[in-house]
């Protein structure tokens, strides 16, 4: 199968992606306190793809241009020390309901959708450490 494609990207990317993480995430909670379940995990979902991208751009100068958004879990685990599988499981969560959320007509219940908010927030905030400790505030 092979290593999934990246291209080399400035270390300091790494802090758009997690600006991008933290509007999404905040977005997610805001929709969650208007009951507003599929907003709020599809915002996750996003939240944790950015966060995602800022950590391994962080740690590596690298961002993953695979097709797949699960490529970066394999990327992140090759690279970062930091990615336990506390945040393999948190980010494996936000992905695995992706096409869910965004194509299928099943909707999410307020559990699904706190749950979401719950991986991003806790991943965000991992990722946003790597960014600091690798990029600066």
């Amino acid at each position: 199968m092979g290593r999934p494609e990246t291209s080399s990207v400035r270390k300091g990317e790494a802090k758009r992606s997690i600006v991008k993480a933290t509007e999404f995430v905040e977005t997610a909670k805001s929709s969650l306190g208007s009951n507003r379940w599929n907003a709020a995990g599809l915002s996750a979902i996003h939240a944790g793809i950015s966060a995602a991208d800022a950590a391994l751009i962080a740690v590596t100068g690298l961002r993953s241009v695979a097709k797949d958004h699960g490529a970066v879990t394999e990327l992140l685990a090759e690279s970062a020390a930091g990615f336990t599988a506390t945040q393999r499981r948190q980010l494996g969560g936000l992905l695995k309901l992706k096409n869910q959320v965004a194509y299928e007509s099943r909707l999410l219940t307020e559990i699904e959708a706190r749950q979401l908010v719950d991986h991003a927030v806790r991943l965000t905030r991992w990722a946003k450490r790597l960014v600091d400790e690798h990029v600066g505030a």
